[in-house]
Order: C-alpha cells, then sequence, then structure tokens
C-alpha cells in the first residue's frame, strides 16, 4: 500500500484531536453558561489539557516508547473516544476538568507517535511534506471540524458537539484497524539517553521558540468567541464563518510550510513565520484599543484571520523539520519534546489570556498575544543569524537546489 494512505490515516486521526482540541473555543460562551462558571473559568478547559499533555507526552513516550507503533496508535485514538463520550455526559465543573485530563492523555501519546511513524514510512527528501501531510489533520480540523462542531454546538447543544467528536475518533480508529501496516517500535533508549536528546545541540532553542510561537497564538485562540464578538460582533453562525475562513488559510499555511521546509533553510523560515503571525495577533490589540466595531472590525478580523492562519500553520511543519534534522535517530523523543513544549505554551497562552481578559478587556488579550510572539521573532532570529555564523554546525546552509536538508549535525544553541 502507498505511503500516501498510510499518511492519510495518521491525518484522520490528528484531524479527531484537533477538533477536540479547537472546538472550545468556539463553545465557550455556551459551556460556561451551563456549567455555571464565567467564561474564563471555561478557557481553562484548555489549559488543563495542555498541562495534562505536557506532563503526559514525555513520560508516556518513556513508558511505551520501546512498545510496537501500531496497537499504541489505534489504542490511544480508542481511548480518546472514550473521554469524548464522557464530556458529553458531564454535569459538573470538576468533573469536566477530569474528562478534559483523559483526553489529554490519549491525544498525548497518539499525536507524536503519528508524527514519529513519518521518517519510518517515507523517505528523508519527504520528510517535511509528510509531516505537513499528518499535521494538515489539525489544520483541517481547524477550518472544517471546528466551525463544524460550532454550529452543532449551536443547534443542539455543546454536549452533542463532543459526541460528534467521538463518532470522528471512532471512524479513524476503525481506518486504522483495518489499514496501518505494522509499524517498528523505536530502538530501546534508556532514561539518560532520553534526557540526552533535550540536549541535543539547537533542540533547546527550537523547543523554547515552538513554547513563545503556541503561546501567543493560543492567548487569542483560547478567548476567540469574545474577541471576535467584541471586534466585530460576531457570534452564533457568524462565528462558525469566521473560523472556517481561519482553518482554511491555516490549512493553505500548513502545506506552504511542508514544502518549503523540503526546499528552504528552515530557520530563515521560522523568523518569517513568526514575523507575520505578530502582526497578525497585534491586529486584534489595535482594534480594541481603536474601538472599531461592526462591518469594518468584522472584515479587518477576517483579514487577520487569514494572515495568522498562513504565518501560523506555516510554523508547525517547519519547526518539526527542523527538530528531526536536529536528532534524526531520535525522532520519537525529540517529537514527544515538542508536543510537551506545544502544550506548554497552550496552557501559558490560556492562563495570560484569561488574566487579560478578567483584568483589562479584549485589546489586552491582543497585546499580550503579540508580546509573546514579538519575543519568538527575536528568538528565531537570534537562531537564524547563529546558523548562518556556523554553517559547519547546523544544516541551514544547504542549497535550495537540494531535496530536503539532509546533513544531520546539530546546531550548537
Amino acid at each position: 500500500m502507498s505511503h500516501r494512505v498510510w499518511l492519510l490515516l495518521l491525518a484522520v486521526g490528528t484531524f479527531a484531536i484537533g477538533t477536540d482540541g479547537y472546538v472550545i473555543a468556539g463553545l465557550l460562551p455556551e459551556m460556561a453558561h451551563d456549567l455555571d462558571v464565567t467564561e474564563s473559568a471555561a478557557g481553562q478547559f484548555v489549559t488543563v489539557f495542555a498541562l495534562a499533555y505536557a506532563i503526559g507526552a514525555p513520560v508516556l513516550g518513556l513508558a511505551i516508547g520501546n512498545l510496537p507503533r501500531r496497537p499504541v496508535l489505534i489504542g490511544s485514538l480508542a481511548l480518546f473516544v472514550v473521554s469524548n463520550v464522557a464530556a458529553a455526559l458531564v454535569d459538573s465543573y470538576g468533573t469536566m476538568l477530569a474528562v478534559r485530563v483523559l483526553a489529554a492523555i490519549a491525544a498525548a501519546v497518539f499525536t507524536p507517535a503519528a508524527a514519529a511513524a513519518v521518517p519510518a514510512l517515507v523517505p528523508a527528501e519527504e520528510r517535511g511534506r509528510a509531516l505537513g501531510t499528518v499535521g494538515a489533520g489539525i489544520a483541517i480540523a481547524t477550518a472544517a471540524g471546528v466551525p463544524l462542531g460550532t454550529l452543532i454546538g449551536g443547534a443542539f447543544g455543546w454536549r452533542t458537539t463532543f459526541l460528534f467528536v467521538a463518532g470522528l475518533s471512532v471512524v479513524a480508529t476503525a481506518g486504522l484497524v483495518l489499514m496501518l501496516p505494522p509499524l517498528p517500535p523505536e530502538p530501546a533508549i534508556g532514561l539518560r539517553a532520553r534526557l540526552s536528546v533535550a540536549r541535543t545541540r539547537g533542540v533547546p532553542a527550537t523547543l523554547g521558540l515552538t513554547m513563545l510561537w503556541i503561546s501567543g497564538a493560543f492567548t487569542v485562540l483560547t478567548y476567540m468567541s469574545p474577541v471576535l464578538d467584541a471586534v466585530g460582533g460576531i457570534h452564533g453562525g457568524a462565528l462558525s464563518i469566521w473560523l472556517m475562513v481561519f482553518g482554511l488559510a491555516a490549512v493553505g499555511g500548513n502545506a506552504l510550510g511542508g514544502r518549503a521546509a523540503d526546499r528552504y533553510p528552515t530557520t530563515r523560515l521560522m523568523v518569517i513565520s513568526t514575523c507575520g503571525l505578530t502582526l497578525a495577533l497585534a491586529s486584534f490589540g489595535a482594534l480594541g484599543s481603536l474601538g472599531v466595531h461592526g462591518s469594518l472590525g468584522a472584515g479587518l478580523a477576517a483579514v487577520a484571520l487569514v494572515v495568522w492562519g498562513i504565518f501560523g500553520w506555516s510554523f508547525a511543519p517547519v519547526q518539526q523539520h527542523r527538530l528531526v534534522e536536529l536528532a534524526p535517530e531520535s525522532a520519537g523523543i525529540v517529537l514527544s519534546l515538542n508536543a510537551s513544549a506545544i502544550y506548554i505554551g497552550i496552557s501559558l497562552g490560556g492562563f495570560l489570556g484569561s488574566l487579560a481578559l478578567d483584568r483589562s478587556g479584549v485589546p489586552a488579550v491582543g497585546w499580550t498575544a503579540a508580546g509573546l510572539e514579538l519575543m519568538a521573532v527575536i528568538t528565531a532570529t537570534a537562531i537564524a543569524v547563529h546558523a548562518r555564523r556556523h554553517p559547519h554546525h547546523g544544516t541551514d546552509t544547504a542549497s535550495k537546489t537540494r531535496p530536503s536538508h539532509t546533513d544531520d549535525s546539530p546546531l550548537p544553541l
């Protein structure tokens, strides 16, 4: 069977997880009202999910990293089904928090395992595009799953949305059971060796950059519903349309980033992505501070969402490609560390967004996000400058005519 089919199956799994992870942004007001909490408190469903994922990814990666990947992928997605059915049945805030932890554990196993399977399925020169394909599941979830889930929640209640996600997960699990081939486990690696991967030259800096990138994005994304309502009166059915605009741009950005990572130096691409994202997130702060409302605010918000989707989502396959360049023999480990960095950033973004919203309102949410992204730009620029000055230490001196960066020597940062 073609490796393209296998990659598509993994993308279906990440699509289900992506829908579950992001759909809360569109359901926040309804969930807060039904569970009798504030919107900022309901936003902690995102924060607790992210924290559980951040802790679970490396711990579970260590515990099950030497198991065959096929049953790991299938079993984790089956657990994800159970967690979403449970989410549809809970009737208290505390229980919902616990269910989100369960969902995070399942996602923390599946997502890095899916990304780590890529090197075993595709040749090196196609690795960037393959990572983009797997990541496209999450991007497409943003484009289609989240708006659809928001529509379903608006029409039938937010609990029905979680049943919808459970159904998606069942389909993905069945596809993996029927068509995913056996995948060998990673070579046995002890705890000391695993920890040494985190100290590989270039890896800490790239993980730090990733955490800043995602924390800025989720400062706004977690509270997308109140932000868009404030700047453009976008709520209800209109919210689904704006989320779809964002998601379609994200799909394009993800594909663009995957292809670019196979042709151009990844360190330079990370600078470009973070610069564009900084401008997009600052737009929400500016719109709120200037008091822009109505159709003008809605239109400018749509433009900002498109820029955000393209630049923000192009970063994801690029930084994954960079990490695999830096630690090619330990792809699964470094990608599980990457997952932790991402979800630490998500939890930080959700927490800072909550503080900004409660204390200063919507404009502060946008400016806080932009500040985090500005730090990401500075970090990405430092990495790129170092790579340029020390080309013998890194992989980013490859000419664009070479298919993918195959020099495995790490960048000393």
